[in-house]
């Protein structure tokens, strides 16, 4: 590794391995403070000043050149890491994992495509390369810089920085930490959570736990489970959501007592928070907790039965309405579902309004008018709505006579509604107002529906998951309201043995079910007549 020419750094060694630390110092805790969401809580990585001094002691050479080269990439990829980390628990609440998050890269492209365009979503594609590529050859300059400092002091620095890592190891000197065994001990975690996930897939697979079983205590029955994009309890509980939700479902449970429903409600933990809905879905399908995109691949790849096998062993057709899939999804026939109505099948001839391909009221509608009365058979029917999906804009209001949803034109007013979805990025407060505003609607035309649904039939709506930190705070919870919904109140009899209470209002829990136990509780209350 060839040094840097002495001669262009006034001051001597002191002066240029200072500068090296300096920079490699606020790269490595910069993230970290985005990871922990407080500034200052690291101010010194002992290895930005340790692993500079030792290689300017590394012999010249090839060998020389070879680790320097190698101590280049693992700082690089330890700095872009540890913004993605920062980036995954902001948005996702839990910490990066290397060895499956990649696979959300196609997700996140598509997200932005989605939302603001092809163009855009490329644009970023780059910039996020152009940014790791230049982190990489930034650290390789300030290397070159450090191979230039004499043996004495790079031996002083070193020694000096082994110390304080050692102090940092023990919590004897505050603010003092390794990034680079901070992240060792997290994926180290995220790995055998990773091997045990896998183990426990694979053995689902041979589990009669998980063999499809008919349900008799369903039979002749529609079953509809309705997820509400991004509905969290944080929506209760949270003074800032909570005067406007709480008082929206009171005024909702009495609304469906008065057509003649029954409501209980309570929570259950999604697998995930901030996004990713299909992984929530698939949960909720097999009766395992699918947290991650491997996982969910690995599913839909190994021969385990599904809920939606649960349900065609009854005698039910199974269907999915899935208006955010705008492309061909053969995922659908391997969750067992007879006929996926994407944005395509919708017949929506509506705007699309920003991220969302057609109003949540309009693919209720477009169900029960036109998709419901074809069907000759109880339906099993599962809808992923995304109307309160990000970046939540624009907001609409309810159409007030459902007879003029039609296909959709009722809707035009709303076109080219919202402004600039990027600018609620850099206004909080006005993102978690369009956010509650979404969920709202949401919320409004679900209940809304449900009074018009037939008195045996079941509802489950429930949120597939939290939203991000920005909106629910980093200490929210993965729990999500889950309503019960009947005119048979004896359809309803196992959920509120489980502790869920009447209304539309979940109580407070200590202690909260995984989502992947609806499909067991379906099973046990409904698997025998």
């Amino acid at each position: 590794m060839k040094p840097e020419t002495p001669e262009r750094w006034p001051g001597g060694s002191l002066a240029r391995l200072l500068l090296v630390g300096l920079v490699l110092n606020a790269l490595l805790i910069l993230p970290a403070w985005w990871r922990d969401g407080a500034i200052g809580s690291v101010w010194l990585a002992p290895e930005a000043w340790l692993l500079p001094a030792l290689l300017a002691l590394f012999p010249a050479g090839r060998a020389g050149r070879a680790t320097g080269f190698v101590v280049a990439i693992l700082l690089a990829f330890l700095i872009v890491a540890g913004a993605f980390d920062g980036l995954v628990r902001s948005v996702l609440g839990r910490p990066l994992n290397v060895f499956v998050d990649p696979l959300m890269l196609r997700a996140g492209f598509h997200l932005i495509e989605g939302s603001v365009g092809w163009w855009a979503a490329l644009l970023a594609s780059v910039l996020v390369a152009l940014a790791a590529v230049a982190v990489a050859w930034g650290v390789w300059r300030l290397l070159r810089i450090a191979v230039a400092v004499g043996p004495g002091i790079a031996t002083a620095t070193a020694s000096l920085a082994f110390v304080f890592g050692l102090a940092g190891a023990f919590q004897m000197l505050p603010g003092t930490a390794s990034q680079l065994l901070a992240m060792a001990a997290t994926q180290a975690g995220q790995l055998e959570e990773t091997r045990e996930a896998r183990s426990r897939l694979l053995r689902a697979e041979s589990d009669p736990a998980f063999a499809a079983r008919p349900l008799p205590g369903l039979a002749g029955r529609d079953v509809y489970v309705v997820y509400i994009e991004s509905y969290g309890e944080s929506l209760i509980d949270q003074p800032r959501y909570a005067g406007r939700i709480r008082p929206l479902l009171e005024r909702w449970s009495g609304r469906l007592e008065a057509a003649g429903l029954h409501a209980l409600s309570g929570r259950l933990e999604a697998p995930i928070r901030g996004g990713q809905s299909w992984l929530s879905h698939a949960t909720v399908l097999s009766g395992l907790p699918i947290d991650s995109q491997l996982w969910y691949r690995m599913l839909l790849a190994r021969d385990i039965d599904l809920l939606t096998d649960d349900f065609r062993a009854t005698g039910h057709r199974t269907v999915k309405l899935a208006p955010a899939i705008v492309d061909d999804w053969p995922e659908g026939k391997q969750l067992g579902f007879d006929r996926v109505f994407a944005a395509a099948d919708l017949n929506y001839q509506g705007p699309r309004l920003g991220w969302v391909t057609m109003p949540d009221e309009f693919t209720l509608h477009a169900f029960s008018e036109r998709i419901r009365p074809r069907i000759d058979a109880p339906v099993y029917a599962q809808f992923a709505l995304i109307s309160s999906h990000w970046p939540w804009t624009p907001v609409i209001e309810p159409t007030p006579d459902p007879a003029r949803i039609d296909e959709g034109r009722v809707y035009e007013r709303w076109r080219g509604a919202g402004g600039d979805p990027f600018a609620l990025l850099f206004d909080p407060p006005a993102q978690r107002e369009a956010y509650l505003d979404s969920v709202e609607y949401a919320l409004t035309v679900t209940f809304e529906w449900a009074r018009r649904l037939p008195d045996d039939a079941l509802l489950l709506v429930l949120g597939d998951h939290q939203p991000t930190s920005l909106i629910a705070g980093r200490d929210a919870g993965r729990a999500v309201p889950v309503h019960a919904i009947s005119g048979d109140r004896g359809l309803l009899a196992g959920f509120e043995r489980r502790g869920f209470a009447p209304g539309l209002l979940p109580p407070p829990a200590d202690e909260v079910a995984g989502l992947e136990r609806l499909r067991h509780w379906l099973r046990e209350d409904f698997g025998r007549e």
